[in-house]
Parts: structure tokens; C-alpha cells; sequence
């Protein structure tokens, strides 16, 4: 069994373990005699759609470009600060605690686990048993306790935003309004952070109980009585509408809609149960990872090993696991795509706001989805995109020129597109659209998707032509300018500066989302345009540390900065390929290295990134190093990913399974290579329909070399570590 587990209960919320459904996300502490359920809906945030584009940055556009071509990127950089600007995003709230007091009187024996092949928490104690799960086909948390003898229960509900908790029609309501703004926490402390008006979206947490025992009722809170069992049914709403409508404000409207959607759920605890498990392990099941089986170890003696240096594998099956886990529980058709904290969240002011940073972070949530063979889970990712896409529009006519659309580096329920206030190194970024639709095409290619061709066409081509129209001729060369590598910077004339043009990131985004375009539409007035900037498309640099990251050699701000933006093109990307473009291919390693060698931080994005990769580049002992290190500096002890100063992001979650997957197959142009970076302690191992280029492919490996494969489909393998006698499959070909 794939279990966390736990001898203790949880003393703060990044200990606590999460429940989700793609819609209503928990943590549950496993409290003894106090249980608390931190509640999260997918739909509550901050704010309202407003426009936030900028006519002055179109007007200032070309003295931008004017003095970087004229080799003063620094001036650049002070008009792109100044003038290119935009708003802030809004946050993704919290909603509300559910407070369960319990009159139990022994606690010995206490264990606290987080089933992850049937995503159900339990906490068990004698004489005790407590469950709980968050069901997608019901759309409800479901919470059971049972006890030998008969114990009191006390229900009370809380938030940390305007609200209130009333009783009434037999549920204990919480219901409140999102704020109209909340600031960045970056910001630090400052007048206004938070403000409440007329306009933040109303929410409701309801909360139905089913006993054997006496149920009291109170203004604002609930008492069972001498019961021996009690199912609480749980479920969330907002006024959420759409991304481009005003949202319901009207507490009472949503809190109806909260009633008539549980009220509809019958309560029938063990029916529940099994079509919730049924649902969701008809995902998790369905692609699997294995090097050293099930631990029966607790995890927190599992992380206490990894920090020794040498991580027991059945950790690392296990924490791939858990990428898939947190994938199935966070983003489901019909919910939100995964935002920096997954669907989880505590704070008012969360870090970043647990925004969508799409200058990495949430393009890392969504690598694994189709390669782990997760195609329900990519619905939200591929909706949020085309959304993007068409509020995007607007943004890229209005600040850029250009046709098309576009989305600079952060965005939130409301599809903002425009550009952050702030240093130009994260806040002017117009091609993190072109990123995000990239990453949509590369999962379409991958398969599992084609329900939403249309869609997904409609964003590469509405990202190809930003990309046509935003690149600009220099010395007979097509290039991106302004240019900038996400939240990088170089030294110029002693000042730190971000802005340049043809940054070795924006360059191959572009590209990739040219070649995106004419692999849907080769013909036509935009294709034509598309392939001749294509032939004069500014190629890649070589300079002293390998790739050169800018348009020339700039001295460097930070030597071991924690993205890996320039090495794009060679993953997530693929126009740079390992055989192919062995050339590049070689610059991409050194520039790899000399960042991984001045690394100050261990930040467990970053670290995922370099796992991915170390497995595209063939390197499998540094990946296990990447991989002892990210397990040993940069994991809660609930697996959560970790950044400096202990702050929960999820994206290192989900990269790290993206990683693993690097490791076990690689492909190129149809052809697929089998272990190319399997780190030396994982000699033994099985991978069951990894999907490939639409193909479900099966292997077995021992003492390192493939003994078996199949697939459902016809596959090209390459001729590289198989073993003499491998047992191959009809539908594959070796060459």
C-alpha cells in the first residue's frame, strides 16, 4: 500500500494531509480530541474581472527596443519598469476551518495516514476510528466517525475572511465574501492589503450531519450526542460565474446553492465510499511506477534516511506517487487548473498569492499529466490556456501591437494577461502565453486530449500570431525584443538589468510555438510569414558558461540562478534535441552544470527542473544526487514541496514525478529510448502504460537493463539498453 503515516498528529497545516476532489480542497490535522478541516474551493478568490491593460506601454514600446538595439539596455530597463507596467493578480483565498471537538477519552495507540491508492485519511486510535475522503462523482467531503462507545461531538465552523456561521434548515453554514482586493505578500505590510467592498464573491461551506446519536442544534454550532457512529457530508460554492463575469455577492443566493447541491448526495456512507474510490483509482491505477515497493516504515523515519544522503527507493516510489495523488485531488474536469499551492491554501495573503505564475510554476504542475497517463486531470489546464488566449487579445493589442494574443508572468481566476507592477525580470514577460499554450500542444501531441483539438488549436494559433507580429528584424535576423529571461538579470554599467532582446528563453518559446502552429496549418497567409521568420529566426549563441542566456555574454548577476529558462529548448522543449542537435545540445550541459555548481538555495521546483533535466541529458548519477538533495532539504514531512523560508509550493511535487518519468524514457522525433538516465540504486524496476505519443508503453528492467516491453500501440524503440534475451512485444519495433 502507498501510505503516509504518522505516530503523531499534526501541530500546523503544512503537517496536516490533503483530501481534494478538483473542486473542495482539505487538510486534515488528525486531531485527537480537536480535529480541524481547513476547506478550500477552487472558485474563491479575491477580486472581479477588470481590464488592467496599459496604452502607455504600446506608446513607449519602440524607444524600448530602440535603445536596447542601440546597445543601452540599462535606459531599457527604466522605461520597461516605468511605463510597461500593469496590476497585480489577485489571490486564491481561503475558506473556512470546520472546528470537530470530540469527548473520547483514551487516545493510545494514535496513527494518522493518508491512503494514496484509494485517497482516503484515517485516523485510528483504540476504541476509535475516524475517516475521511473528498468524492469527485458526489462532489462532497464525507467524514465518519466511529467509536466503541458512545462520545459527544461538537461541530463550529470559522474563517479567516468576512463571514459568519449560522444553523440553519438542519446545516451548519459558513458563509461570507471574498475580499475585492487582496495584495501581494511580497509587499510586505501596507495600508490597505486587504480591502471588502461590494464586490468580492459570496461562499458558503455547509456541513450536513447523519448519526445514531442525538443531534442539537444551536445558533452557530452543532452537538451529536452519545453517538457511536456520525457521517458529516461536507460541500462548498461560490458565486463564481465565469472568468469574464461579475461573481454573485449575495450570500444567501450561494448559500442555497451550497444546500441544494448536498442535500441531493445520499447519505450512504459505504456506497460513497466505493464510487469514490472506484472513480479515482480508475485514474491512479491506470499508470504505475515501481523500483522498491511499499514501505511499511512511518514517513517521517523514511525523510530522517534521505537526509543521510541516500534516499530508500521506496521513498521515491513513493513520492512519485504522491505527484499523481495530489493531481487526481486537485485538478478534475469542470475545476480549476493547479495553482501554485495545488488547491490548498491558509492564508489571506498566501505566498505569491498562490497565484498561477506561468513563467514556470504552473506549466511545471501540468508535466506529468499525460505522460503518467492522466488525461481527466488536464481539462482545467487546457480550459484556463483558451482563456487566457481570448482575454489575451485585448492585451496584446492594446500594450504590444500585435495580433494574436498573449499572457505576461502571472495570472488568477480572472484570466488577467497584463503585466505586474515590479522589477522587469518577473514582471514584463508577454511570452508566457506562448509557454502555456506550448506546454497545452505538447500534452495534445502526447495524446490522450483529442476531445479538445478545436480548443487547443484555437490557442496556438492565437499564440503564433502574437508571436509573428511581436518579433522585430535586427542585423537581418528575426528576434524577440524586449526580451527578458524570467527573473534573471545581468550586470550593466554596475546596475542589474533585465531587459535585452533575443534571451535564449524567449527564443525558443517563440520558435516551438512557430513550429506548433505549422504542424496544425502548413498553408495559408500567417504560415507563409511564419516560415520565413522561421528561416531567419535568430539562432542560438555559445558563449563562456555554455548557451548564452542573452543576446551576447553579459556579465553575470547570479551565477547559480534557480531557473533553468535558457535550457527551455531542450526541455520542457524539444527544439533542441540530444541526438539531433548534439552541438547544442553540449552548451545546454555546460550552462546546466555551472548553475547546478552555484546553486546558493535548495528550492524544490528548481530541483525538479534539473531532475527533468538531468534525464534528458543522460545523466543518471546527477539526478540521484538532485534527487538525495530535493529529498533531503525540500519536503515537509507531508511530502508537501518546500521553498525558502519553508514556504508549501506544489510545482516541485509534480516536477519531480515529471522527473522520474525523464529518467525511464526519452523520446525524439518517434523514436523512443528506454532508461537513459536510470540512477545506478534503481537496478530493478517496472513501469506499467507510461504514455508515449499516444502508445501505453510497458517495461520491466533488471540489474539495469530492459528484460521486457510491450505496448498497446505500435512503438519505435531504439536499440539502446535493452538486454540480450528482452522479451519485446508485437507492436514494437527496435532500431
Amino acid at each position: 500500500m502507498n501510505k503516509l503515516w504518522y505516530k503523531k498528529q499534526a501541530k500546523l497545516w503544512n503537517e496536516a494531509l490533503p483530501l481534494g476532489n478538483g473542486h473542495t480542497g482539505v487538510m486534515v490535522w488528525g486531531g485527537r480530541k480537536k480535529e480541524t478541516l481547513c476547506f478550500n474551493d477552487v472558485t474563491l478568490w479575491s477580486g472581479f474581472p477588470k481590464n488592467q491593460d496599459n496604452p502607455e506601454s504600446l506608446e513607449n514600446l519602440e524607444k524600448v527596443r530602440e535603445l536596447i538595439f542601440a546597445g543601452k539596455p540599462d535606459e531599457a530597463h527604466e522605461i520597461v519598469e516605468h511605463k510597461l507596467l500593469g496590476g497585480y493578480s489577485e489571490a486564491y483565498t481561503p475558506l473556512g476551518d470546520l472546528k470537530i471537538s470530540f469527548s473520547s477519552l483514551c487516545t493510545k495507540g494514535y496513527r494518522r495516514e493518508l491512503d494514496i491508492d484509494n485517497a482516503v485519511h484515517t485516523v485510528s486510535f483504540k476504541g476509535e476510528k475516524r475517516t475521511a475522503f473528498a468524492s469527485y462523482p458526489d462532489d462532497v467531503v464525507v467524514y465518519k466517525s466511529e467509536s466503541e462507545k458512545p462520545i459527544n461531538i461538537t461541530l463550529e465552523a470559522m474563517s479567516k475572511i468576512k463571514s459568519k456561521t449560522v444553523v440553519k434548515d438542519g446545516y451548519l453554514c459558513l458563509c461570507g465574501n471574498a475580499p475585492d482586493i487582496s495584495m501581494p505578500s511580497y509587499l510586505g505590510k501596507i495600508p490597505d492589503a486587504v480591502i471588502y467592498g461590494d464586490k468580492g464573491m459570496a461562499f458558503c461551506l455547509a456541513v450536513k450531519v447523519v448519526t445514531d446519536g442525538e443531534v442539537v442544534y444551536s445558533d452557530k454550532k452543532i452537538t451529536v450526542k452519545n453517538s457511536t457512529s456520525t457521517v458529516l457530508l461536507a460541500s462548498t460554492a461560490t458565486g463564481f460565474i465565469a472568468y469574464d463575469k461579475m461573481p454573485e455577492t449575495d450570500r444567501e443566493v450561494v448559500r442555497k446553492q451550497c444546500i441544494k447541491k448536498l442535500s441531493k448526495v445520499k447519505a450512504d456512507y459505504d456506497k460513497l465510499l466505493k464510487k469514490h474510490v472506484a472513480d479515482y483509482r480508475k485514474i491512479f491505477d491506470r499508470q504505475s511506477f515501481s523500483i522498491g515497493g511499499t514501505s511499511e516504515e512511518e514517513t517521517v523515519k523514511l525523510l530522517a534516511t534521505a537526509k543521510k544522503g541516500k534516499p530508500d527507493p521506496k521513498l521515491v516510489e513513493l513520492f512519485y506517487n504522491y505527484g499523481k495523488y495530489l493531481m487526481i485531488a486537485g485538478s478534475r474536469k469542470g475545476g480549476q487548473p493547479l495553482n501554485l499551492q495545488g488547491i490548498w491554501n491558509a492564508r489571506v495573503r498566501p505566498p505569491w498569492s498562490s497565484n498561477y505564475t506561468v513563467n514556470i510554476n504552473t506549466e511545471m504542475n501540468y508535466w506529468p499529466v499525460s505522460k503518467s497517463n492522466m488525461a481527466e486531470c488536464a481539462e482545467p489546464f487546457v480550459n484556463m490556456v483558451w482563456e487566457l488566449m481570448q482575454v489575451g487579445e485585448s492585451t496584446a493589442k492594446t500594450n504590444y501591437g500585435c495580433k494574436g494574443a498573449c499572457c505576461n508572468h502571472n495570472t488568477d481566476l480572472w484570466r488577467k494577461t497584463s503585466p505586474v507592477e515590479g522589477g522587469p525580470c518577473f514582471m514584463y514577460a508577454p511570452l508566457c502565453g506562448a509557454w502555456l499554450v506550448n506546454e497545452v500542444y505538447g500534452h495534445y501531441k502526447n495524446g490522450g486530449l483529442d476531445e479538445y483539438k478545436d480548443k487547443i488549436f484555437e490557442s496556438v494559433k492565437a499564440s503564433a500570431e502574437f508571436i509573428n507580429d511581436y518579433l522585430v528584424e535586427f542585423n537581418d535576423e528575426y528576434v524577440v525584443a524586449p526580451s527578458t529571461s524570467p527573473e534573471n538579470e545581468f550586470r550593466f554599467n554596475g546596475k542589474a538589468v533585465a531587459v535585452d532582446y533575443a534571451s535564449a528563453f524567449d527564443m525558443e518559446v517563440a520558435r516551438k510555438g512557430m513550429l506548433a502552429y505549422l504542424d496544425f496549418e502548413s498553408e495559408g497567409e500567417l504560415a507563409e510569414q511564419i516560415k520565413e521568420k522561421l528561416a531567419k529566426l535568430r539562432p542560438l549563441q555559445k558563449g563562456e558558461y555554455g548557451i548564452v542566456e542573452w543576446s551576447k555574454d553579459y556579465e553575470l548577476h547570479e551565477p547559480g540562478h534557480r531557473h533553468f529558462s535558457p535550457l527551455y529548448g531542450l526541455y520542457p522543449s524539444d527544439t533542441i534535441k540530444y541526438y539531433e542537435n548534439a552541438q547544442q545540445r553540449e552548451w545546454v550541459r555546460e550552462l546546466y552544470h555551472f548553475r547546478k555548481k552555484n546553486w546558493e538555495h535548495y528550492i524544490g521546483w528548481s530541483a525538479a527542473w534539473a531532475i527533468c533535466l538531468a534525464g534528458t541529458l543522460h545523466e543518471p548519477e546527477t539526478a540521484r544526487e538532485i534527487i538525495a538533495n530535493m529529498l533531503t532539504y525540500s519536503v515537509f514531512s507531508n511530502l508537501f514541496d518546500t521553498h525558502p523560508p519553508f514556504l508549501f509550493q506544489i510545482d516541485g511535487n509534480f516536477g519531480f514525478t515529471a522527473g522520474v518519468n525523464a529518467l525511464l524514457v526519452y523520446s525524439e522525433n518517434g523514436r523512443n529510448e528506454l532508461l537513459p538516465a536510470l540512477p545506478s540504486d534503481w537496478e530493478n524496476g517496472e513501469v506499467k502504460n507510461m504514455l508515449i505519443n499516444g502508445a501505453q508503453l510497458s517495461f520491466k528492467w533488471k540489474n539495469g537493463k530492459v528484460v521486457s516491453v510491450s505496448a498497446d500501440k505500435p512503438v519505435t524503440l531504439m536499440n539502446l539498453n535493452l538486454a540480450e534475451n528482452c522479451k519485446i512485444g508485437k507492436t514494437i519495433a527496435v532500431e
